[in-house]
């Protein structure tokens, strides 16, 4: 498995292609197509925005996950996962906490001393919970009906 940063072309497809593959991200109508917007305009712009940061999983040439994180906006040092998605296909291979590890990594040599994330909290995403919790991330706080009637947005933290 190959780690990079920076985005390609190819890559605009391959994010949406693999946020349609999980079936997780297609509740909000535009949490993909905001996704996509990102990392076009990281790519016009030099493949960099401002506290947005991408990394890309490869295997035999061909990205099968991928994440969007960034330091958050007016911290000293929290950053947040954005998006993290691995092919369905591919899932509960070990792909997911290799892509969390180099975000920590990064974090850490960024001078982060916390990561955060909001997830879903309808029953379809307890896989998802037990993933972020085998990552290390504990659910720090919950919102009730965030997303929609019965589906709570959860926060999971991973302090340093």
């Amino acid at each position: 498995m190959n780690l990079r940063n920076n985005i390609k072309q190819s890559d605009i497809q391959k994010i949406k292609d693999i946020l349609l593959s999980t079936g997780f991200f297609d509740q909000a109508p535009d949490e993909i197509d905001i996704a996509v917007e990102l990392a076009e305009y990281a790519l016009k712009n030099g493949n960099k925005i401002e506290n947005y940061d991408f990394i890309f999983a490869e295997e035999d040439g061909d990205v099968v996950a991928y994440t969007c994180f960034g330091h958050t906006p007016c911290t000293l040092s929290t950053y947040e996962i954005y998006w993290l998605a691995v092919d369905r296909t591919l899932q509960r291979g070990g792909v997911g906490h290799l892509i969390v590890e180099e975000v920590f990594r990064i974090v850490r040599e960024l001078g982060g001393t916390k990561v955060v994330l909001y997830t879903a909290g309808r029953d379809q995403y307890i896989p998802t919970h037990r993933f972020y919790e085998s990552c290390g991330f504990v659910e720090e706080a919950r919102i009730k009906d965030y997303y929609a009637e019965g589906d709570d947005s959860v926060i999971y933290t991973k302090t340093f």
